[in-house]
């Protein structure tokens, strides 16, 4: 039987109840948001497999990496849809267009983050873009199995934690699978989430939500909410939306995370101590190449561009099919600049502060609080002069 004592050994990937032969393991909400399992011990028949397909109980196989590239897709208009250089829709449309299907994050009816699959082209959009809240798997393992055995190719594409839960799941390999991990920093909370949307912005009004809004450049992104009558939040001159955290207009993604060391006030407490750094265990694992105007200037893109990592013989026969323009470059400039690749970040000193304090406080006025933010008007100029100074730079 599943018993989680110590937090940091639970990732919530949800392999335990989306495996319980008798349904007796459910997902609750702990006081910090995040889900852990709790069982039904009336139902529960100990019959272990619970345990055994717990990814940090039962280590799956990982990859070494065979081959890594700079890489983009060839569509501008792609690049612009997505967070970074448009690796997932490369790799999603190779599967749609083999009548297959895919499984990512989402948004649901409120604007919660949750994984789904879709099956035809024109679907995708509701999985592209980063969303940088912990994604709920709910039953996508089973589904996936449903779909792998009736001969569809499935490409899975999640966190680490994510794809290590669905392996274990699965119990075996399939050659209609492909897995596409996230090079991930940490998972925030859910219920800060919603905290946030609730003190900020009028929720059922929303149509559209982009944490990665490339209006000034894929270095220069920022939180984007789009309201159903066509007005957007922040609600403040389009030239000055990057830059302001106003009453109505704070940026969870962007002023809050202008350094990884801020998201760590609201990130799982696995994270701190993820069991899965230095480890791959998917096909492909994808993410920003950050430092790009340092280590490859030539292949910069104001739209984005990514990395993306070979690590199975099965993602290189596969790497061809990729509308993708991509050069070969090195793992270890790679890691320069995406530290969290190999090491778990650090917990924000007031986390625990933090999370005694949000469910009661204003977010906003808490955060700066916390951070040493005493005006948004003194941190618009450093931010705006640090930027400038970047731009003469680069």
């Amino acid at each position: 039987m599943i018993t989680i004592t110590d937090k940091t050994n639970c990732c919530g990937c949800q392999a335990c109840a989306n495996v319980c032969p008798k349904g007796c393991i459910s997902m609750r909400g702990d006081e910090e948001g995040f889900l852990y399992p709790h069982v039904n011990t009336t139902n529960c028949v100990n019959c272990g497999l619970c345990e055994e397909v717990c990814p940090i109980l039962n280590k799956p196989q990982t990859f070494p990496v065979l081959e890594t590239y700079a890489a983009k897709h060839t569509n501008p208009e792609v690049k612009l849809k997505s967070s970074s250089g448009g690796i997932f829709t490369a790799l999603a449309e190779v599967v749609l267009n083999e009548g297959g299907v895919v499984f990512g994050a989402s948004f649901d009816g409120e604007w919660n983050v949750v994984h789904s699959y879709v099956e035809k082209l024109e679907e995708l959009d509701k999985l592209r873009r980063s969303k940088y809240v912990q994604s709920n798997i709910g039953i996508t393992y089973q589904q996936a199995k449903q779909f792998l055995e009736s001969g569809r190719k499935v490409l899975f594409v999640g966190t680490p934690c994510q794809i290590a839960g669905l392996r274990k799941f699965l119990d075996k390999g399939y050659e209609n699978l492909l897995t596409a991990e996230l090079f991930c920093h940490g998972v925030p909370s859910p219920a800060v989430w919603q905290k946030f949307l609730a003190e900020n912005t009028q929720k059922e009004k929303i149509a559209a939500i982009d944490f990665r809004y490339k209006r000034f450049g894929w270095n220069f992104s920022f939180l984007n909410i789009t309201y159903k009558d066509g007005s957007c939040l922040p609600s403040a001159p389009l030239l000055l939306r990057p830059l302001l955290n106003i009453k109505n207009g704070c940026l969870f993604r962007y002023f809050y995370s202008l350094s990884f060391t801020i998201s760590s006030l609201y990130e799982r407490p696995s994270c701190h101590a993820c069991h899965f750094k230095e480890k791959h265990l998917a096909d492909f694992s994808m993410g920003d190449l950050w430092g790009v105007q340092k280590t490859y200037p030539a292949q910069y893109d104001k739209q984005g561009v990514s990395v993306l990592l070979i690590n199975t013989p099965k993602a290189r026969l596969l790497f061809n099919q990729l509308s993708l323009e991509t050069v070969p470059i090195d793992i270890q400039k790679v890691t320069r600049y995406n530290p969290y690749l190999v090491t778990s970040v650090k917990p924000h000193p007031k986390r625990s502060e933090f999370f005694a304090r949000y469910q009661t406080e204003n977010f906003n006025k808490l955060v700066r609080e916390l951070l040493g933010i005493r005006s948004v008007w003194i941190a618009v100029p450093v931010i705006l002069v640090k930027k400038i100074v970047q731009k003469l730079l680069s």
